[in-house]
């Protein structure tokens, strides 16, 4: 009655925090790990770790956390502990060193309320029946075969109708595998346009995805609560059900014209043994029972298989030179007359090897299916108890680095030995291991062999135009791929003569080459283009900006030209070109997927990103290189400090000639590496070094593949195109085209050096050796060099406070994290770099080297521009950006070596992204654009002399630098280069430093050569080597050194000197000021002495500080009292700070909090603990007196009044003979003394001193 009466009395409020605490004290108890269970991530109460997990990517999750707690490890789901294993030596362990303590299913509430079958069963009945029925009709024998190869007939018939046209395989894969399964259980198999059938597989795939959800663990997990509440995990009961009555109505056909002494399938199979057994004690076989075996058996034998076979299908069409190999290899064995046998296997090494490849990355049941422990076992060192729910990551193994060579890299190679013949690995287990690996795996592996050799026998698999595969997937019981559409063309068999067959395809190719490829009324005009290959050679590729330029004179400011099977068009003239990019901008602001860079790129980084990537990146990359000075003044050090270490460099060359390209790219690139990477590099870091030269070289060979191929003659480029000619025939009719790759002839060599070619024809140039692939080679070095810098960062990166660029990007991948458009991830990181890098420095760099060249080849020119900056900079200080304005000669002949030099001649390429118009044609969407800018900064109608260095060009009759609207060496419009406000800050600040400290020449004898390199850049040739001659200052030392006193002196005197209206003082030195006026070993009494002299308000000015000194109670009171708000702070005393700033040194803004809360926390404390404190202290104190021997009380008194503190701030006191507490008053005193005496000097001198 008491206990009644108590929870009435109590309000809700209290019972509810009351019911809470229980509940949680409670869950914690019941659920905390013991020391010799396995360890994992802290689990929420309730839930427990729940949503620690990515449900849709749970694997992956599951996998990373084994990185953290070890390859055993605990997850608590709900009230239920589960147990992850990773790594084949522990999952051979537990499911095949100890499997009969994993052979049962744990009693999951949904698989429950669904069903009781084979695969949750757990006495082992249904299994055994199973085996034995499904080898009596040919399971993992012969006696199959025809049926899979019958079905396989009735498929490609399904495919045929399509016509080539893109189709969805999901469900006609679906169909096709459950039939087989269809024939051994229900005796038949169903059409393809069968409704229910059709239903039927449907609701399958969307079944195993729920199941595969978070629904689903929450179900388990609170299944009194799930079972009352709407949702997903509804929906599968439902499909179950309807599943169940699709079966059932097979069942009571069957039973119609059942007969037990000729049984046609496992159904009738399963009912004879229903009548068999009908009444023993351990049965388990009823109609319920047959239902959910059959049930099992169609999503074991049919949904794994035919997701395996999508999968296969999509990287088919991803890597065509796989499917090439896998093709010829099935033509060799087999041919086209009869269809594949298992007998085969052993023949087609590689095929097999293709396929196992694609179980393993596939990854199709990633964490397999759950087990349960039915008695107490030992793993990885950790104790299970009976009962605990245990997962076999198989991710963990098939993806184990420890296993495989590439393991998250498509590469058959893994099944491969060095001969090229199959070899079994032991970490393959996609159907699990132990007693109970998958229950199909023989009847799968003969699907899969069959099925998919048939395909790759009829059939050649690609995407639809315009659509790359994509490799993302939807995560449920099985790991499937996202729907997708595929198109398929039939491998025909034709016994035409070589010569018939290579007549009929060239006239076929070339005349689709001409009705595909001729140019319409309206799109603009150009040089005819020769088949095939178009105009590939209609340009001089060692002059290819030049060869553009002219070809303008002939057909028009836009005009067309033919590069292989793609169209690209020409933009000349400054009216043009700002039409286009600017007033039309919008419409150009994509980059055309070009095979090469999309390989090496992947579409990723600022530069050849398209869409929202490149909205997002460089709204980033330009944001933040801001926050780190990106075109303020605040960068202006860093580059100025740089010249300062190449200064040096030159120097140590005393006047001999050297090549300043390598040490320009240095000094440059050092710029880029403060911002990105948050340090520079040395000159003679080796790593570095190589990295210039990589950067150097692979534009270098793009630029030549770029502007397509060499310029050969008239003869070579007939033999060229017949070559190119007869590849792609041979090609098109399905020859090998190895075997003319190895041709001991040049050509090949020749069209290996083109990036055209490799534009026009990557499936052909991808298999082909050439500088294309060493372009490939070097970039993927130069990412390898930017991730081992990402990882550094890695170690002791700092979320709050970002040191660069990479820290700020680190920070926007976890901001961004789950975002449906985030597009910021690692390789998008790494791709940035290399962007910021790339356009960064290279650039600005070759720009450098042309002012050399040109002020080598102009020597007055050069006398000029120093003699400008010496009178308007001198040698006394370095040059800044705010000096430009004042040196508008020095600004024009830098200009003039940009629109001369002329660094990006053709601009990057843009894709017109919707219909243009342009100089009266139309440009339709995908055509690449070609924004010719040597046509703009050599026009005759916007330059006085386009082909002279004439600094004129940017001055005006009274020599004021003016701007010129078509210099464009940085492009314009939204695509315009990212950095440019960068390269005009390190152009003028290198460049005048250069000129104020150095005068460049010709080595004696050698004239300069302003002969040019043909790349992305247009850089002066490797050859033009300059020397330099000494440094451009005269001053002796001496007359520095004196220079620099006076110039300290005055400025000292100026900056210090006080108006009359401040207090009076003695007179002050320079620079130290008063700090060596004082006497401090009697401090107060020599300032007290000083207000004698100076009245009760005076100055002193310690070292650049000046202090007033306040004498006399009536000037104390007027300062502290009567204006006590003006003097509430502390002044900030380096090495005070240094030390502390707490609530006496502390400013009135940083602790009006604690000023207020400790006055507060005294009043209440000072009760009777002070009181006894007190007490025990005067106690201490008189005990001491009765000695009556002579003591040093400093110490004393110190212990006695700090024990007070110690009582109101520790909560106790500390004994006189605890020497720790002894020790620290001794520091106390000495660190007070060591303050007063030295302390000045310290807040004066602070920056040396430290």
């Amino acid at each position: 009655m008491s206990m009644f009466r108590f929870l009435v009395d109590l309000d809700v409020k209290t019972l509810l925090l009351f019911l809470i605490i229980f509940i949680l004290t409670a869950d914690y108890l019941k659920n905390r790990r013991s020391g010799s269970f396995p360890p994992g991530p802290q689990a929420f109460p309730i839930v427990g770790n729940m949503f620690t997990l990515d449900h849709k990517r749970t694997h992956e999750s599951m996998t990373k956390l084994a990185g953290t707690y070890g390859d055993v490890y605990s997850l608590r789901m709900g009230q239920t502990w589960v147990v992850v294993l990773n790594r084949f030596e522990v999952l051979k362990d537990a499911l095949v060193t100890q499997g009969d303590s994993l052979v049962d299913r744990p009693d999951m509430p949904l698989q429950h309320d669904v069903s009781r079958g084979l695969v949750v069963e757990t006495s082992g009945q249904q299994r055994r029946f199973a085996l034995f029925t499904l080898r009596i009709f040919g399971f993992g024998k012969k006696s199959l075969e025809p049926i899979v190869l019958d079905e396989f007939t009735y498929c490609a018939q399904y495919f045929n109708s399509f016509k080539g046209k893109p189709l969805n395989p999901h469900i006609v894969l679906n169909n096709t595998v459950s039939n087989i399964i269809c024939f051994l259980v229900f005796g038949h198999r169903f059409e393809y346009g069968d409704e229910k059938f059709i239903k039927l597989m449907q609701w399958f795939s969307e079944s195993l995805e729920i199941e595969g959800s978070i629904w689903a663990q929450l179900f388990n997990s609170f299944p009194w609560l799930m079972r009352r509440l709407p949702g997903p995990h509804q929906t599968v009961k439902q499909i179950w059900k309807d599943v169940k009555d699709f079966i059932r109505v097979e069942i009571k056909k069957h039973k119609q014209n059942w007969d037990p002494s000729d049984p046609r399938d496992y159904i009738d199979c399963f009912l004879n043994e229903i009548q068999t057994v009908k009444g023993q004690a351990g049965n388990t076989f009823d109609e319920e029972s047959l239902i959910m075996s059959v049930m099992d058996l169609f999503v074991a034998g049919s949904e794994t298989t035919s997701t395996t076979l999508r999968w296969a299908f999509l990287y088919m069409a991803k890597y065509p030179e796989i499917q090439v190999k896998v093709q010829e290899e099935i033509d060799s064995v087999i041919g086209q007359s009869r269809q594949p046998a298992m007998e085969d296997r052993a023949n087609l090494p590689y095929t097999d090897a293709v396929l196992h490849e694609i179980q393993r990355i596939g990854n199709i049941a990633p964490l397999s299916l759950p087990h349960v422990t039915n008695k107490e076992m030992k793993l990885g060192g950790y104790k299970i108890p009976k009962g605990v729910t245990i997962i076999p990551n198989l991710t963990s193994v098939l993806f184990d680095k420890s296993e495989w060579e590439t393991p998250n890299t498509f590469n058959p190679g893994h099944f491969l030995n060095k001969e090229g013949k199959f070899v079994k690995r032991a970490a393959f287990i996609p159907f699990s291991a132990g007693k109970r690996a998958c229950l199909g795996e023989s009847l799968a592996r003969k699907e899969l062999f069959l099925l998919f050799t048939s395909f790759m026998q009829r059939f050649t698999f690609s995407m639809p135009p315009g659509v790359k595969p994509v490799m993302d997937y939807t995560f449920g019981i099985t790991l499937a791929p996202v729907q997708y559409e595929i198109m398929d063309s039939i491998i025909l068999n034709l016994n035409w003569d070589v010569k018939s067959l290579l007549l009929f395809s060239v006239i076929f190719i070339l005349t689709a080459d001409y009705f595909k490829n001729r140019r319409s009324g309206s799109f603009p005009p150009g040089p005819r283009g020769l088949p095939i290959v178009g105009n590939m050679f209609s340009v001089d590729y060692q002059r290819t900006h030049e060869s553009m330029t002219e070809l303008a004179g002939t057909y028009g400011d836009v005009y067309s030209l033919r590069m292989g099977q793609s169209w690209m068009v020409v933009l000349n003239r400054f009216e043009v070109l700002k039409e286009a990019l600017v007033t039309q901008g919008d419409s150009l602001s994509d980059r055309p997927d070009l095979p090469l860079f999309v390989d090496i790129s992947s579409g990723l980084g600022i530069v050849f990103s398209n869409g929202n990537t490149w909205k997002q990146q460089r709204r980033f990359a330009l944001s933040t290189l801001k926050y780190f000075g990106f075109g303020k003044k605040s960068l202006e050090p860093i580059i100025l400090d740089e010249f300062s270490y190449c200064a040096k460099d030159i120097k140590s060359y005393n006047g001999k000639p050297f090549n300043p390209h390598l040490l320009m790219n240095n000094v440059v690139s050092n710029i880029i590496c403060s911002l990105v990477f948050g340090h520079r590099f040395e000159y003679g870091d080796k790593k570095f070094t190589k990295l210039m030269e990589w950067f150097d070289k692979g534009l270098e060979i793009e630029g030549s593949i770029w502007t397509q191929v060499q310029h050969f003659k008239t003869i070579d480029n007939m033999v060229m195109l017949c070559c190119t000619t007869l590849l792609i025939m041979i090609q098109a009719i399905g020859f090998n085209i190895k075997y003319f790759c190895e041709m001991p002839c040049h050509v090949t060599v020749l069209i290996c050096s083109t990036l055209q070619l490799y534009n026009s024809f990557p499936w052909l140039m991808r298999r082909l050796p050439g500088p294309h692939q060493t372009v490939q080679h070097i970039w993927n070095d130069v990412k390898d060099f930017i991730r081992v810098e990402i990882k550094k960062h890695k170690q002791n990166w700092d979320p709050s406070d970002p040191r660069d660029y990479i820290d700020c990007f680190l920070n926007e991948i976890q901001t961004g994290k789950g975002q449906a458009d985030n597009t910021f991830d690692e390789e998008n990181l790494v791709g940035s770099a290399w962007d910021l890098f790339l356009a960064g420095s290279e650039t600005t760099s070759t720009t450098l080297r042309w002012g050399f060249l040109f002020m080598a080849k102009y020597p007055e020119m050069q006398t000029k521009v120093q003699a400008e900056i010496d009178r308007v900079i001198g040698q006394s200080r370095q040059p800044s950006m705010e000096d430009r304005a004042n040196l508008p000669y020095t600004d024009a002949v830098i200009h003039e070596i940009q629109r001369m030099g002329n660094i990006v001649p053709l601009n990057l390429p843009h894709v017109t992204n919707r219909d243009v118009q342009l100089g009266g044609y139309t440009i339709p969407k995908g055509v690449t654009i070609i924004p010719n800018l040597t046509s703009v900064l050599y026009d005759k109608n916007e330059w006085e002399t386009p082909n002279t260095f004439n600094p004129g060009h940017f001055l005006n009759k009274e020599g004021k630098f003016v701007k010129r609207a078509a210099f464009i060496p940085f492009s314009a419009g939204k695509r315009q280069c990212l950095g440019e406000n960068l390269a005009r800050m390190e152009l003028f600040l290198f460049f005048t430093s250069f000129m104020q400290h150095f005068n460049f020449s010709m080595p004696a004898g050698v004239k300069p050569v302003l002969d040019f390199r043909f790349g992305i850049t247009l850089a002066p040739q490797m050859d033009s080597i300059i020397s330099v001659f000494g440094s451009y200052v005269d001053w002796d030392v001496n007359s520095l050194l004196l220079f620099s006193v006076i110039f300290i002196l005055t400025a000292d005197y100026f900056k210090n000197r006080q108006p009359g209206s401040f207090p009076p003082g003695p007179r002050a030195f320079p620079i130290v000021g008063n700090i060596f006026t004082l006497d401090y070993s009697r401090n107060h009494e020599y300032m007290t002495e000083l207000a004698g002299k100076y009245g009760d308000v005076y100055s002193l000015r310690m070292g650049q500080a000046w202090v007033v000194v306040l004498n006399r109670f009536e000037v104390l009171k007027e300062a502290l009292v009567n204006q006590k708000d003006s003097l509430v702070d502390r002044p900030e005393l380096p090495l005070v700070q240094d030390i502390t700033s707490g609530l006496v040194m502390g400013t009135r803004g940083s602790n009006r909090d604690a000023s207020h809360f400790q006055p507060f926390v005294i009043l209440d404390l000072a009760r009777s603990p002070l009181k006894q404190s007190s007490w025990m202290n005067s106690h201490i104190a008189q005990k001491s007196s009765k000695a009556m021997k002579p003591f040093n009380p400093h110490l004393f008194i110190n212990n006695a009044v700090s024990n007070i503190i110690c009582s109101l701030v520790f909560g106790h006191r500390f004994e006189y003979s605890n020497k720790k507490f002894m020790q620290l008053m001794e520091l106390f005193g000495k660190s007070l003394q060591i303050q007063a005496s030295f302390g000045h000097r310290y807040s004066i001198f602070h920056f040396i001193i430290d």
